[in-house]
């Protein structure tokens, strides 16, 4: 059914033109000479001189090529744009022949450029080189540092190449740990600048740690893919790290002023990406040894704190010192004590020695009594007195020792705040963000975490 079908079609497109029944629409013909064209020509090279020249808005550019007899219609797209074009330029151009439908006219779509008064494609070379290092594409500022280790790498070019080959085997045999992502591309003809060009842009995003843009020796016209401009600048904004190792020692190209890195072989660049992957490995080993050693060291060293931290704490802890301001409570009561007990004892001394006296001076004796009894009133009194004030004092200490209890103080509200290393905080700077301090109250403690630091 479906080859009756199509027989069908071939016939009616067999007949379409040759009676007014089958007659072309100018819509229809120029699609069908669209069609031809573009089956039966490839791109072709073409010199001339540039008869019209206008350049649009956008920056693509339409001018006439033209010889002594004859001339054709070109588009020149801004894309594919490497050299400046004047009115009146001998230029050679590499050109796809189409046609321009709405109008039925025959165009030139043209993919490269090249002035032909320059005499070959060396000095072509040349110009472009100058051009862009000029605008500062090859300035060594703008080069990025490859990376010390690569982990990931992406590799850009032909899939079936010589180079691709000798690559993998020389990284594969120097350091095998190495991720390698192949981003296969024509990488020479005409179509070639643009699929290397996508696949680097793909393999930037993809989060390489380099990208090696190569392929294998050749003649120039092999290589020339690899001195388009709008390549290079495509290298110049790369994010990735960039290493060009395009043909032999003795070859050049635009990428490799371009590019991060320039290799002269592939084989070099393989051999710089792969490294000393034995020397780094031993080195992996001894930093293992070393970290393991630092790591006892730490834990040792860490043990040693918190023992002498926790001698520290037992010796601030609040207990101890209410045992200890006790004892100092208990030997001020004994002095006090003391001091009453000698004071009676004094006065007592004092009375019985002016008793005798008063005895012993026998006149007025009722007079002398009465002035002993004053002086054993004023005796008491004054006994009295020391007493209350002694007792008064003893009372006094007892209750500065009390208020300056850390007990006492916590019942009235307060609360000791310390540090995860149970150091007491008394300054808010001495804690940040995020840490867990711990709260003693009268009664039980609590554990908090720091959300806001307030300080003065």
């Amino acid at each position: 059914m479906k080859n009756s079908d199509a027989f069908y079609h071939s016939m009616i497109r067999e007949e379409q033109g040759k009676s007014p029944q089958t007659a072309y629409s100018p819509s229809s013909l120029n699609q069908l000479l669209k069609k031809h064209l573009a089956n039966h020509w490839q791109a072709l090279w073409l010199t001339g001189e540039i008869f019209e020249l206008y350049r649009s808005p956008a920056g693509h550019q339409y001018f006439t090529l033209k010889d002594s007899s004859a001339s054709i219609k070109c588009v020149l797209f801004r894309q594919k744009q490497s050299i400046s074009l004047t009115k009146g330029q001998k230029i050679t151009v590499l050109a796809q022949v189409t046609l321009y439908e709405s109008r039925g006219d025959l165009q030139l779509n043209v993919i490269r450029t090249l002035d032909a008064g320059l005499g070959d494609w060396e000095a072509q070379l040349a110009q472009l080189k100058q051009k862009l290092e000029i605008q500062g594409l090859f300035r060594h500022d703008h080069k990025k540092p490859l990376p010390a280790w690569i982990d990931r790498l992406a590799i850009v070019t032909s899939s079936n190449g010589a180079a691709l080959h000798d690559v993998l085997n020389i990284i594969q045999k120097h350091n095998p740990l190495i991720d390698i992502q192949v981003y296969p591309t024509q990488v020479q003809g005409p179509t070639a600048p643009g699929q290397i060009i996508e696949q680097l842009q793909l393999a930037d995003t993809q989060a390489h740690d380099a990208i090696l843009l190569t392929r294998g020796g050749g003649s120039k016209e092999d290589l020339w893919a690899f001195n388009d401009e709008f390549l290079a600048r495509t290298i110049h904004q790369l994010e990735t790290p960039i290493i060009s190792a395009v043909g032999h020692d003795t070859d050049e190209s635009i990428t490799d002023f371009v590019a991060d890195v320039s290799c002269i072989t592939p084989s070099a660049a393989a051999q710089l990406l792969a490294g000393d992957f034995i020397q780094k490995r031993q080195q992996l080993k001894h930093q293992q040894q070393l970290l393991h050693f630092l790591g006892k060291t730490s834990i040792q060293n860490a043990q040693q704190r918190i023992d002498l931290n926790h001698q520290l704490l037992q010796q601030q802890h609040p207990k101890n010192t209410i045992t200890r301001q006790k004892e100092v409570l208990a030997q001020k009561a004994k002095s006090l004590n003391q001091l009453v007990k000698n004071t009676v004892i004094h006065a007592q001394i004092q009375f019985e020695q002016t008793y005798k006296q008063l005895d012993r001076a026998i006149p007025n004796v009722k007079e002398k009594t009465s002035a002993l009894e004053q002086k054993k009133q004023v005796l008491n009194w004054l006994g009295q007195q020391k007493l209350k004030s002694a007792t008064h004092e003893f009372k006094q200490h007892v209750t500065q020792l009390n208020e300056r209890s850390p007990m006492n103080i916590l019942s009235h509200g307060y609360s000791i705040t310390r540090s995860e290393d149970k150091k007491n905080i008394i300054d808010s700077k001495q804690v940040n963000t995020g840490e867990t301090v711990e709260t003693l109250f009268k009664s039980g403690r609590i554990r908090a975490k720091i959300i806001e630091r307030l300080d003065d």
